[in-house]
């Protein structure tokens, strides 16, 4: 297998994982709008609540004009509460957050560049792994999306140091 055949194999299995749970998804903000804090913690919230879970998985997304680029991959035993934390952080855009405003908003605005959606997946509502016959509690699906997205796409994630 190629380089290339096997990114794409990759990208193919991070992609097939991604559909499965869309479901579990809020939108954060559309592109050009600046994001709605309360009306995403409270999607987040019923999708929490729904699932009441004791670990959660949860994915950033960016949907470009040409792709579907990944920007976060976290675990969170609260995700209102993480998520409350990485909103705050992009408001500040200090420290590890301000690769996230240069990444997510328009330069100088509030207003973000493409639209935001997160995937929040409780580990009982993970129906199968990215990997073919690897485990799938919430801390082995992370590791493995967090190699197939570091296999397959160009942008680092925005956790992961800089790009």
């Amino acid at each position: 297998m190629t380089l290339e055949s096997d990114s794409l194999h990759r990208r193919v299995l991070f992609e097939t994982w991604l559909e499965a749970h869309r479901d579990a998804s809020a939108v954060l903000a559309l592109a050009g709008e600046p994001i709605d804090r309360r009306r995403f913690l409270a999607r987040l919230a019923s999708l929490a609540g729904q699932q009441r879970d004791d670990d959660y998985l949860y994915l950033l997304l960016e949907r470009r004009p040409s792709e579907e680029t990944p920007a976060c991959i976290g675990r969170a035993g609260r995700p209102m509460r993480r998520w409350m934390e990485h909103l705050t952080g992009l408001a500040r855009g200090e420290g590890v957050y301000a690769r996230w405003r240069t990444r997510l908003l328009r330069e100088g605005h509030e207003t973000t560049r493409f639209d935001l959606e997160v995937l929040v997946v409780g580990e009982t509502h993970l129906l199968f792994p990215p990997l073919p016959g690897a485990p799938t509690t919430a801390d082995a699906v992370q590791r493995q999306l967090l190699g197939l997205v570091a296999d397959a796409y160009p942008l680092r994630l925005l956790d992961q140091g800089s790009s």
